[in-house]
């Protein structure tokens, strides 16, 4: 497909007109040359590097003379003014991996036909019916549980100070937290609520309907540009609000394909806040399975066997060379993030058949590398890990699976053991999330992959009443705080009805709900349950109902519609 072509594809489904695309190119419909001399340019030094992407944009790219190009700076280069620590070669691979599949994923819906459209409509409107026939139990739920609550003893969260940080009881600090619509991020804003700080929730302007900005927590609510649309704009606008909310803290709860961005607003805040992410060179080195593999065996910790592949001919090479594979099963799957294929758990070696049929479903380029990876049959783990300075202040593990919904703490010393060697080689300080397989061959620990940002696992720290000092004060931890013994796990109550109607495994359903706790319900802080099932959740379905993109599942954890394309 040509470039042109592809960018009135992405232009016409932006509501632009082709006008309009030549002189204000939008961000995300860049073409894909530029993101090959991204990669091409990420090899040389940084003088190089910005020679080389002087004057270009994300559309249109204008051919150099004597290695600079005539046309006036883009996105790129303001992008560059505005934020030095994107100019670095993993960044830049980072940022064009995430923007190809974002690319890809527009024109392979494009292609859908009215009739694929119809069908992810008329499930929508189906949801949407069950959803408001689940309204009146949801309410009378909350309210006699509250009211139990109270009886009780307990109380309600106080309101947050708005819109300032002066209160009777003098200066109480601000933070800000990103991406509250998914839980993690509520939890974390409850947390820091109950530590005495005032707390800011900033998202995307599309998520303005999230539960989470109802919660007694939330002292104030901001939207900005999304910035694999807008990332100057994006940038500038939480340079913004930390300069006005006088932030101290700087906590942003990534999904998969914008956890970069996040690590480069450590440019912009003030140099008095504590931004709780990764440096963005190793974002983006965690965040290649590749480089995470190849950095796990400098540092010495166990990683399966895998090979990068950048075309589809490379595949085809693998398969046919069984002893290059030394007779065992691969799993292949994309380096970046895709909603739409992570679960495929397509293996080789294969009949040349199915792989051709594979093959022709995917893309892989230099630009969408993919990874060959050894699979791992046995028992999957997940944990989380709040590091400062390669000492892990908080950490907790749990049981998991592609899609987990339900999260407890299980305690793995081996795992305890890997996550600190980890961090302690690396020096790290941030928030991790790492993926294992405990394999079912040999009984060894395996880490499958790295998500550098905040992870679910958190929610099982729902009833630890120190958390908040990992990230507001991590120089007085003292010791790793764990999830507390006896703590009940946590699940989400309309996942589990539907799991029972599915199912019909009563006696399973009835000790979750009642051994466990809801991840979003807090008796003392009730409305985010109502938000996220009967405001953000709705505004989804409708907006797939508009636009008809075919849809797999509710994603109650991350409070999505798990879409083709998505984040």
């Amino acid at each position: 497909m040509s470039i042109e072509r592809r960018g009135n594809i992405l232009n016409k489904k932006c509501g632009m007109s082709k006008r309009d695309a030549v002189n204000d190119p939008p961000f995300f419909a860049f073409d894909r040359d530029f993101a090959t001399d991204i990669l091409q340019s990420a090899g040389s030094d940084v003088t190089t590097k910005k020679s080389a992407m002087e004057g270009k944009d994300f559309l249109h790219r204008d051919k150099p003379e004597n290695g600079v190009a005539k046309s006036p700076p883009g996105v790129t280069q303001r992008l560059f003014e505005l934020i030095p620590s994107a100019n670095d070669s993993e960044v830049l691979q980072t940022l064009a991996q995430n923007r190809m599949g974002k690319d890809n994923a527009a024109i392979e819906f494009s292609r859908t036909s009215l009739l694929q459209r119809t069908w992810p409509r008329l499930r929508s409107v189906a949801t949407l019916y069950i959803v408001a026939l689940t309204l009146p139990i949801s309410i009378l739920g909350c309210v006699a549980l509250v009211v139990l609550h109270i009886l009780r003893g307990g109380r309600l969260t106080a309101l947050s100070p708005h819109p300032t940080g002066n209160t009777r009881k003098g200066y109480q600090p601000t933070a800000i937290v990103t991406g509250a619509r998914m839980t993690k991020g509520l939890h974390i804003c409850r947390h820091l609520h109950k530590a005495g700080w005032r707390v800011v929730l900033v998202d995307y302007d599309r998520w303005w309907m999230q539960g989470s900005r109802l919660s007694a927590c939330c002292a104030a609510f901001f939207t900005v540009p999304d910035p694999e649309q807008d990332p100057v704009g994006y940038f500038k606008a939480i340079a913004s609000i930390a300069a006005k909310e006088r932030a101290k803290l700087y906590i942003p709860v990534s999904a998969p394909t914008t956890a970069i961005y996040d690590s480069l607003t450590q440019d912009v805040l003030p140099k008095d806040c504590i931004c709780w992410t990764l440096p963005p060179y190793l974002t983006g080195r965690l965040d290649d399975k590749t480089a995470f593999t190849d950095l796990c065996n400098k540092v010495g910790v166990q990683v399966p066997k895998c090979f990068r592949v950048e075309s589809a001919q490379q595949v085809r090479e693998l398969n046919n060379s069984p002893d290059k594979l030394a007779h065992k099963k691969y799993l292949l799957k994309s380096i970046v993030y895709d909603p739409a294929h992570r679960a495929d758990l397509f293996t080789l070696p294969s009949k040349a058949g199915p792989l051709e049929r594979y093959l022709g479903r995917i893309e892989i380029s230099q630009v969408r590398p993919w990874i060959v990876q050894e699979y791992m049959d046995g028992e999957e783990l997940s944990t989380y890990a709040i590091a400062y300075k390669g000492k892990v202040l908080a950490y907790a593990d749990n049981e998991a699976s592609i899609s987990c919904l339900s999260y407890g703490h299980i305690e793995s010393k081996e795992i305890w053991s890997w996550v600190k060697t980890f961090c302690k080689e690396t020096g790290c300080s941030g928030q991790l999330c790492f993926d294992y397989m405990r394999s079912s061959s040999d009984g060894q620990l395996y880490s499958i992959e790295c998500n550098p940002r905040t992870s679910t696992v958190i929610t099982e720290f729902h009833d630890h009443p120190g958390l908040a000092q990992a990230f507001t004060d991590p120089e007085s931890v003292q010791s790793v705080m764990k999830p507390l013994k006896n703590s009940p796990p946590v699940y989400w109550f309309w996942n589990e009805v539907a799991t029972l109607l599915t199912t019909g495994h009563f006696k399973t359903w009835w000790e979750t709900v009642t051994q466990g706790v809801d991840a979003t319900f807090d008796p003392s802080d009730p409305m985010p349950f109502l938000g996220l099932h009967y405001m953000q959740v709705p505004v989804l379905l409708v907006r797939n109902i508009w636009t008809g993109r075919p849809w797999k599942k509710i994603d109650l954890c991350i409070g999505k519609v798990v879409e083709l394309g998505g984040d």
